[in-house]
């Protein structure tokens, strides 16, 4: 009997310890379809801890509905999504490919005001040359490009009690000052530094333990009551 209870009592401390080594699925955000999965328009390369690699990503930009034939501007950001979302503040570039599926690209280089986050409504503040895009016959842009971006530590993302938050990759499509469309990535981890803190979601892992702990004591004194009462 009381091995049963002891084989059902670690349950579930299996199940929260099987959390720990899950990789949940991301949740997207954009206001723009691509096909049957939105994160399509913007997608990001990440290293095999499923994180952004640090300082730089790769991937496919994808925009069907534009003007045809015309030229846009293009700010491409990294966010952080802590409580409080931010963009990522520094010195970026955008490469493009150097033949596009559709349309064709040029690619600079600028630099972000980091600060609160206003995506979807507009993008950040900027200097520099902007990379722009410009449209085939029937208003499609796609193309591969690479992007260097400040490495997402403490120091420029905050918001997630010192430690790091997960990241995305926000772009904003502008005519001259006007934004036109916006879309982002799934989010991921972020690469960079390591935490400045412990994670809190680690201390939850601790109490299934400490369940079983009191369990099992309160079986052994339950045992040992039966022992001397008989």
């Amino acid at each position: 009997m009381v091995r049963r209870f002891l084989v059902l009592a670690t349950l579930p401390l299996a199940a929260a310890a099987s959390l720990g080594l899950t990789v949940l699925p991301a949740s997207a955000d954009t206001q723009t379809t691509c096909g049957t999965d939105p994160t399509g328009c913007k997608t990001v390369t990440v290293d095999s801890s499923g994180a952004l690699t640090s300082g730089s990503t790769s991937g496919t930009i994808t925009l069907g509905t534009l003007t045809a034939s015309t030229t846009y501007n293009l700010v491409d950001v990294i966010e952080g999504l802590g409580m409080t979302h931010l963009f990522v503040g520094g010195s970026y570039t955008l490469s493009f490919a150097g033949s596009c599926a559709s349309g064709a690209g040029t690619s600079g280089t600028y630099t972000v005001v980091g600060g609160a986050s206003t995506y979807p409504t507009a993008p950040p503040a900027t200097s520099g040359t902007l990379p722009t895009i410009t449209t085939n016959g029937s208003g499609a842009f796609s193309c591969a490009y690479t992007l260097t971006y400040p490495t997402v530590d403490s120091t420029n993302d905050g918001t997630c009690s010192n430690h790091l938050c997960s990241v995305r990759n926000d772009i904003f499509v502008m005519s001259g000052s006007t934004k036109v469309t916006q879309l982002a990535s799934a989010s991921v981890p972020p690469g960079g530094s390591p935490p400045t803190s412990i994670p809190e979601a680690s201390l939850p892992i601790l109490l299934p333990a400490g369940i079983v702990l009191v369990a099992v004591m309160g079986v052994l004194i339950w045992r040992r009551k039966l022992a001397t009462a008989s």
